[in-house]
């Protein structure tokens, strides 16, 4: 067991780097068996792609929630659902629907009182 703090992470053979997530989805065909594996993510790494991946959702947002004009509405909360990949990567799930048995983190941003 690694000495420094970290997570493990069970994740796929076939997808462990964000370039295979063009194999998510439904396949019909010939079926293989998915191979999970274990990735040991030190708290270090996840920490640094975490506060990178919050930095562009943080600015993504400012701009969404600036004012504008013609518009009666504003950016009040929003919710996404991430995952680390193996290699500790965050990863925005884009699916625009619900992520069933997925081990998915969900991050809730409220706008803030006052």
């Amino acid at each position: 067991m690694p000495e420094e703090k970290g997570i493990w992470i069970i994740t796929s053979e076939e997808m462990d780097t964000i370039e295979d997530s063009k194999s998510i989805g439904a396949d019909y065909g010939d079926e293989e068996e998915t191979k999970l594996k274990q990735a040991y993510v030190s708290a270090e790494d996840l920490n640094a792609n975490l506060k990178e991946f919050l930095e562009v959702i943080e600015e993504a947002i400012d701009q969404a929630d600036k004012p504008k004009p013609a518009s009666e509405f504003q950016l009040d909360e929003l919710e996404l659902s991430v995952e680390v990949n193996g290699k500790g990567k965050l990863c925005l799930w884009g699916t625009g629907g619900e992520l069933g048995g997925k081990g998915a983190i969900k991050l809730k941003f409220k706008r803030k009182d006052g």
